[in-house]
């Protein structure tokens, strides 16, 4: 077999004593050379193919508020309020927090209840819909989330029948995050609250009706 030569102009790069492993070294080179190349198509696949990962993750969050069916007349004995605003609740949203690895859907009753007395009933009432979403580090970032996956179809500041609240719900030892989207029969200025989990009660009120 006749012995491969690599070009005088290549061996004369190299040392002296060097210069009869240079087939070798070329070799050895090539294959660090397509590591690395390997190693790059890697970061770029990830960047681009994870990305849109992520985007499509985000995507099945989205809630679209206006293609809601309209209210139906209530005939419940209970009366929501948000800040005196009389609501419907359409909307549930939950998240395990912190290291919890998921949260009961089937509790949710008992959890609303324990939160603000009668909100469980009104809950059971308005046969809302319920969405479970991954594990929440953050109260703020639970609450960034969905206010911004919860389409209105209205500009910011602008009056909507929608009013929106999101944060933390601390019931006996357990915690868990938690929106909701309300809608009243009329605009509202309400717009959208951040709450933390002793901040509940100040803005949402149960009323029974005469």
């Amino acid at each position: 077999m006749a012995e491969i030569e690599l070009p005088k102009v290549l061996t004369d790069l190299l040392p002296e004593n060097l210069r009869a492993y240079a087939l070798y070294i070329l070799g050895g080179l090539i294959c660090v050379l397509g590591l690395i190349g390997l190693l790059l198509l890697v970061v770029v696949y990830k960047f681009l193919f994870g990305r849109r990962k992520k985007s499509e993750h985000e995507k099945s969050l989205k809630e679209y508020l206006t293609e809601y069916p309209d209210l139906k007349s209530s005939t419940g004995d209970k009366q929501l309020r948000i800040e005196g605003v009389p609501v419907r609740i359409r909307l549930v949203v939950i998240a395990p927090a912190g290291t919890v690895s998921e949260v009961d859907a089937d509790q949710l009753h008992a959890m609303l209840e324990k939160l603000l007395p009668g909100l469980g009933d009104i809950y059971k009432h308005d046969k809302p819909r319920v969405k479970v979403w991954p594990t929440q580090v953050s109260y703020q970032g639970f609450a960034t989330h969905f206010h911004r996956n919860t389409e209105t179809g209205t500009a910011e500041g602008e009056q909507t029948r929608w009013a929106m609240i999101a944060g933390r719900v601390k019931v006996g030892k357990a915690q868990f995050m938690l929106g909701l989207a309300l809608q009243s029969i009329k605009e509202n200025t309400v717009g959208r609250r951040t709450v933390d989990s002793h901040e509940w009660a100040a803005v949402l009120r149960v009323r029974v009706r005469d």
